[in-house]
């Protein structure tokens, strides 16, 4: 079991392309056991401290089907592929038909066997939980429907809209609800898990305990669609007026926790939910949030958010894209790109990369699709984000105090608006990070910690992913801040050395 460091960063990867890629390179198929070597070192040396394998699970023949025919889908994969043809849809990763591997991925002694492999380079393996529902073909629909959502027949020929027939026989007609969140239309491939059945608590209480033997954590799929409230808001009109159940997540993480202690659980969750999911015993939860400030670009707002509770701030998965966001370069673009990734990769809590960001892929890919067109790497992004990374990897990042710093302007200077701040520091290792956020030069003082002073007379501001170097009075930093001057979307990485 690898116990992860604090702020630590996870890697997701496209299982299915992915695999595809690595076999084409090596010129035969591939499994799970057999992914080169040098592919995790690469990893480790990167910084990374766990790899989620999005999409290892069986998929559903019949959502691969039902993509096929589904022209928005088809239309999307072939925007992505110029050679596109119909079987390059293998049926999406979160309808899940088994929690067995994909059979051509490898067995579950791949699935073993890779995980020590990640665990002799010191990386986490992250493994996808589907909870809030199943594949329309899984086992479950036809051996044991009471799993469900259920209704009766609208008549003997239709089962109300959203949900399909899951047994259909002159002695029993059974109507099984798709999946599907409250905001959008169901996912017409998945069919929806009731959790008021505490049955149906109980058995994905053990599909998540199976889970857990394979890997150092999960990440729950839509999480917050299982909280009692949100469950029965999402399915009024279909559920007893009395119905009552426990909430599962804390039955469920303390159960996993109680066979694997640091056992790792990450919720994707949205609508302001996070701080449910971590008081029900997460980890980490989506920082979509701050995602979304980053793209408006409201400096105001990220600043607001970040100035919530530090304890708060070290459980949030900061992203700048993943599979179902756009590409971080497509969206904010050759200019803003470097600060918002020097934003994301500096504050407290768990950073999501996603394979490709740092190479500066444009195009985002179906997770319906099996393979992926070749991109162009973006060399000066690339040698950005290593150096970035190379900073970041520092303890200081993982195990000092992190706290935002005040920024001073003038009467008739207010750009220092568009600046954002703040420090690390641990023992004697101490950084600043400062960000203009905006596309206009901006200036002005950023108040500095006070127990910086103590016995020293200048400061040196190094930039080590530029190259910039500086040194100011340190007594004329305490009385009015250190000076910024920063043209539009620049930031300064500074190590502090006291003299």
């Amino acid at each position: 079991m690898i116990a992860l460091r604090n702020n630590p960063h996870i890697y997701e990867i496209n299982l299915a392309t992915w695999l595809n890629h690595l076999s084409g390179k090596e010129g035969r198929g591939l499994n799970l056991a057999q992914i080169p070597l040098a592919e995790w070192e690469d990893l480790k040396k990167k910084g990374m401290d766990a790899v989620w394998l999005m999409g290892i699970w069986e998929r559903s023949p019949l959502s691969a089907k039902k993509a096929r025919e589904t022209k928005a889908i088809v239309d999307q994969c072939q925007a992505v592929l110029t050679d596109f043809k119909p079987d390059d849809i293998c049926g999406s990763p979160y309808a899940v038909k088994s929690y067995r591997p994909e059979p051509r991925f490898g067995t579950f002694d791949d699935v073993v066997r890779l995980k020590e492999i990640l665990h002799d380079y010191g990386l986490a393996l992250v493994l996808d939980f589907v909870p809030n529902h199943t594949a329309c073909d899984h086992a479950w629909v036809l051996e044991s429907p009471y799993l469900y959502l259920q209704v009766a027949p609208v008549d003997k020929e239709k089962c109300p809209d959203g949900f399909f027939y899951a047994v259909s026989t002159p002695e029993s007609r059974t109507c099984i609800a798709h999946g599907r969140d409250p905001y959008f239309p169901p996912w017409t491939d998945t069919a929806q898990l009731n959790y008021m059945n505490p049955r149906t608590q109980d058995a994905m209480v053990a599909v998540l305990q199976q889970v857990s033997t394979y890997c150092d954590g999960v990440r729950c799929d839509m999480a917050m669609l299982l909280l009692d409230e949100v469950f029965k808001d999402t399915w009024k009109g279909y559920l007893p007026e009395d119905a009552e159940a426990k909430e599962f997540w804390p039955i469920a993480i303390n159960s996993s926790r109680s066979k694997k202690n640091n056992f790792v659980m990450v919720a994707e969750v949205y609508w302001g939910l996070g701080k449910k999911l971590l008081e029900a015993g997460f980890d980490f939860v989506y920082d979509k949030d701050l995602y979304d400030l980053l793209v408006q670009g409201n400096i105001a707002a990220i600043r607001k958010e970040l100035c919530k509770p530090v304890p708060d701030q070290g459980r949030m998965l900061r992203f700048v894209e993943n599979h179902d966001e756009p590409r971080a370069l497509s969206v904010f673009g050759n200019q803003r790109i470097r600060s918002a990734m020097v934003i994301h990769a500096t504050l407290p809590g768990a950073k999501l990369w996603h394979h490709g960001q740092m190479e500066g892929n444009r195009l985002s890919i179906p997770v319906q699709l099996s393979r992926a067109p070749e991109e162009v790497t973006d060399e000066d992004l690339a040698s950005f984000c290593g150096k970035l990374l190379r900073e970041v990897n520092e303890p200081v990042f993982h195990e000092g105090i992190w706290q935002m710093c005040a920024i001073d302007g003038w009467p008739d200077n207010q750009s220092h608006e568009n600046l954002l701040a703040w420090s690390w520091q641990l023992s004697d290792e101490r950084r600043i990070i400062i960000v203009n956020f905006a596309p206009s030069p901006s200036q002005g003082r950023i108040r500095v910690p006070g127990n910086w002073f103590q016995d020293v007379l200048y400061l040196r501001l190094w930039d080590p992913i530029k190259g910039d170097s500086y040194l100011r009075p340190a007594g004329e930093i305490k009385k009015n801040g250190l000076y910024a001057g920063l043209d539009g979307w620049d930031f300064h990485f500074f190590r502090i050395e006291r003299k």
